[in-house]
């Protein structure tokens, strides 16, 4: 019999419905009861309530209580880990996990629901098994599982690869064209990803193990949209680094006196480092926009989903200066397409 610890940190999965309202639950466990009711008793769940939000709400110090919990935990025990999360930052939260915990030899499941799970069209118990046969599959490494709306499958993640969920059919996307895996009928089916099941196995992270700093937030994205006046934009005192992300082609607005063009610079006056992502590997020939913004000095990122840039960014902007430019180049766990 498998025996998991359970994370909750609040999020659909682990919500009720309150007066009309869906609302977290303190305790959060009715997942796991509606799992037992079908499965029964296959596996020993070990719960630890260690949040409770919904994932909107999440903050890069929730994400420091996560890893410093489990980075001190002692998992021997253990077949794997489980945590249960909102739907909304899923991804972000997967991709910072991913790169944080990713040295740690048992598997980490990070799971979410679309309803309540006393909902009967709730995907919740189906994620939840889903992560139960990706643990019993792999000795290490962290993943996100979810079944999307009308898919007759759960996917499987790679935690550094999934993207946002899209705003109008609330699907998972994986930034490699396609999930690592799916799971049916409680068996786990490979789909071919570039990265290799004894990639994984053997994987370890450049980022130093003990990571744990207070997390500040000093890294600030910034997304375009026609018509951006970028003299609106002030970065915070707190701000180290400016994300800024780019269209498809590698590319943002460099016309006028309110362009990109303008907070880089001001960012280069502030000190403030200012990074764009994401360009190809292989670009070929660079838009003049482009050309532009990285003669200005915009330092490009290569290959990485924005949930990904925004992490590595946070990660390495809490180390030393020449650690973490050394960082920034390398790859922690997968991010790089």
């Amino acid at each position: 019999m498998s025996k998991i610890l359970v994370v909750l940190t609040g999020g659909t999965i682990g919500s009720s419905l309150q007066h009309g309202i869906i609302k977290t639950d303190s305790h959060g466990c009715r997942c796991l009861e509606k799992y037992r009711e079908i499965y029964g008793e296959d596996v020993t769940f070990v719960t630890v309530p260690l949040l409770n939000l919904l994932s909107e709400n999440l903050q890069p110090t929730h994400w420091q209580i996560m890893t410093d919990f489990l980075l001190k935990k002692d998992l021997s025990d253990f077949d794997g880990v489980i945590i249960t999360h909102g739907s909304d930052t899923l991804s972000y939260t997967s991709a910072f996990l991913g790169m944080v915990l990713c040295h740690l030899d048992k598997p980490i499941v990070i799971t979410a629901a679309d309803r309540i799970p006393d909902d009967p069209e709730s995907n919740a118990v189906c994620n939840l098994r889903a992560a139960v046969v990706v643990i019993r599959h792999f000795k290490k490494g962290v993943f996100a599982v979810y079944k999307n709306p009308h898919d007759p499958d759960c996917s499987v993640f790679l935690a550094t690869r999934i993207r946002e969920a899209d705003r109008l059919l609330d699907r998972f996307t994986s930034a490699d064209g396609q999930c690592f895996g799916t799971v049916t009928n409680d068996s786990l089916q490979l789909t071919g990803s570039p990265v290799s099941p004894e990639e994984l196995q053997t994987h370890r992270s450049p980022l130093p193990s003990g990571f744990s700093r207070p997390l500040q937030n000093c890294v600030m994205m910034v997304r375009p949209y026609p018509g951006m006046d970028y003299r609106m934009i002030q970065p915070g005192p707190s701000v180290r680094a400016v994300l800024h992300i780019t269209y498809h082609s590698a590319s943002a607005c460099t016309e006028d006196n309110n362009s990109a063009l303008t907070l880089l610079r001001q960012c280069r006056k502030n000190k403030i480092d200012f990074y764009l992502a994401s360009f190809k590997k292989n670009p070929g020939s660079l838009y003049e926009t482009s050309h532009l913004l990285l003669q200005e000095g915009a330092i490009p990122l290569i290959s990485l989903t924005d949930e990904a840039a925004y992490a590595k960014l946070l990660l390495c902007y809490h180390l030393p200066d020449e650690q973490r430019i050394q960082l920034l180049k390398k790859d922690l766990y997968f991010e790089a397409i």
